[in-house]
């Protein structure tokens, strides 16, 4: 399988990081580390040169653009002339908490930019601005883009399909009756998983999720589908790996 959105690169896997990749490798299971700083890109890169596992997506989350290094962009560039990344991102727009403003939204057209100039898909994060996300990558003429942990309407998830884009579900599908009717509403042919491991743990027992835990949404969808649970994993990594072309 494939976690299509995960933070194997951040703090919170200091302690036992090499332990939780190797639970996810006995389990079969390949990660797109989404890197959301200078800092969390360079490592995510050292990681995906040592496990093969591991695939690399750089960006600068919404949080971070007001401080946003300005030679990121000619970084990435160089980085991305090795083939070295699987896509931008993740980038977006949050409008969740006091992060609203005009920063937020420059920083996101000029990493678009850079990945329709590089022909990279690119990883959005658009809490509480779907519509907002959306209607810019129509703007730019993006041909590839990922709503990953989507959490907007049915009826958007509906027009982001028809217009090409993907939508990934997280783990938070495991508790959240939004996200399975979310589930429930879209053909099995479109959906993708992620975990944004160490963030939303479909286990209650465990506050830090990681990359095996997708096992967990597996199941949701198996109950959701009704299709074997070795299908789901079959075409959910298909899914996957077409939008990442890995």
């Amino acid at each position: 399988m494939l976690d299509a959105h995960c933070h194997i690169s951040f703090k919170k896997f200091n302690r036992d990081r090499e332990e939780v990749i190797a639970r996810a490798a006995g389990l079969g299971i390949s990660m797109v580390d989404s890197a959301v700083s200078v800092y969390t890109a360079l490592r995510s890169l050292e990681l995906s040169s040592i496990y093969d596992n591991i695939h690399t997506s750089i960006g600068v989350h919404p949080y971070r653009a007001p401080s946003m290094p300005r030679d990121i962009i000619e970084e990435i560039k160089k980085i991305a002339s090795g083939g070295d990344i699987v896509a931008v991102g993740e980038i977006g727009l949050d409008y969740h908490l006091k992060h609203k403003g005009e920063k937020q939204e420059s920083v996101f057209r000029e990493f678009l930019s850079l990945a329709v100039e590089l022909s990279l898909p690119a990883v959005i994060h658009c809490r509480e601005a779907e519509k907002e996300a959306f209607e810019i990558l129509l703007e730019l003429e993006v041909e590839k883009a990922l709503f990953h942990c989507y959490s907007g309407s049915i009826s958007l998830a509906e027009r982001i399909l028809e217009e090409g884009y993907s939508i990934s579900l997280a783990t938070n599908l495991c508790y959240s009756g939004h996200q399975r009717k979310l589930a429930e509403s879209l053909p099995i042919k479109s959906i993708i998983l992620e975990t944004d491991s160490p963030y939303l743990s479909p286990v209650k027992q465990i506050k830090r999720n990681e990359p095996a835990f997708i096992e967990e949404s597996v199941k949701v969808i198996e109950e959701i589908k009704g299709e074997d649970n070795r299908k789901i994993k079959e075409i959910t990594e298909r899914n996957t790996g077409k939008f990442y072309a890995i």
